[in-house]
């Protein structure tokens, strides 16, 4: 799902081709159990925390970095993804416990909008927003 939501978002954006944005697909950013939920919620067994966490958080880690030194305009990158995936980033990205990841409740399609200064600060500037979304295309699972 998470690939033909990219694939519909692009198709409203056409001019990011154009104006030579790259677009990735990578198999980095698929849905998983990135870390153990506190409080415990059991939803897959252990082995996938162990397989899926490193791959999330490596994930982290290539798309969530202060901009290069010499970077003097803002960047924006548009990630699509799964909740699973969105909510442990928004978890490293505040310094917040990754294990809380399961506290947040995101809607299929919502957006969530980091920004993150060249100093390195991280604001978050919404989780979930949903509000362009009609009322019966808002689902949760």
């Amino acid at each position: 799902r998470a690939r033909e939501t990219g694939d519909i978002i692009l198709e409203q954006i056409p001019h990011a081709l154009e104006e030579g944005h790259t677009i990735t697909r990578t198999d980095i950013l698929v849905e998983g159990s990135p870390i153990e939920a506190i409080p415990r919620i059991r939803f897959k067994p252990d082995q996938y925390e162990f397989e899926d966490g490193p791959r999330i958080e490596a994930a982290f880690r290539r798309f969530f970095h202060r901009a290069h030194f010499e970077q003097t305009t803002p960047s924006h990158e548009v990630i699509v993804c799964h909740a699973n995936v969105i909510r442990y980033f928004v978890c490293r990205a505040t310094q917040n416990p990754p294990e809380g990841w399961l506290r947040m409740s995101l809607a299929n399609g919502s957006i969530t909008e980091v920004v993150i200064e060249p100093n390195g600060q991280v604001y978050v500037m919404g989780v979930g927003d949903k509000g362009h979304l009609p009322a019966d295309m808002i689902t949760f699972n």
